[in-house]
């Protein structure tokens, strides 16, 4: 009986991790349109990404994450930027090379953007219990998304 419960749950610990790094499924939101060569392109240019969306959180090993997504009108690809205010300070900011970022709070492997829509992730390592105020923002390689703020405690 204890073995089946251990099997269940190792199970549900993968199904739920893939889920939350793959997605439900679902329609494709970036479909690629054919363009012939004869053609102008067309876009829509200029639109700042949409208002970032926050996830904070601790992994089962025991360090907290930041993590931070946005979509963006044309596609491009994202950059994305933390601030944590409170008993420290910290900066996390893809646009100008400063920490390490992920696809998930578990990864391992940095990346240097993320696709519209796409999660990012900070690892706030030996962080100071307390109040902070996190900021965050996406960047499209043209403009920046408005400002999401919260307030959280550690």
């Amino acid at each position: 009986m204890l073995k089946r419960t251990i099997t269940l749950l190792g199970l549900t610990i993968t199904v739920g991790a893939l889920l939350l790094t793959l997605g439900c499924g679902g329609s494709n939101s970036n479909p690629v349109v054919p363009v012939s060569s004869d053609q102008p392109l067309i876009s829509r240019g200029g639109q700042p990404p949409s208002e970032p969306e926050i996830r904070i959180g601790a992994t089962i090993w025991g360090y907290k994450y930041v993590g931070v997504r946005a979509v963006d009108p044309e596609g491009n690809r994202l950059k994305y930027k933390i601030v944590l205010q409170g008993p420290v300070t910290l900066v996390f900011d893809q646009s100008q090379g400063t920490g390490q970022w992920y696809t998930s709070p578990w990864s391992n492997t940095p990346v240097s953007d993320f696709a519209s829509g796409q999660w990012g992730f900070v690892k706030l390592f030996n962080i100071p219990s307390g109040s902070y105020t996190i900021s965050v923002q996406a960047f499209d390689g043209t403009s920046w998304s408005s400002n999401k703020s919260l307030s959280f405690n550690f």
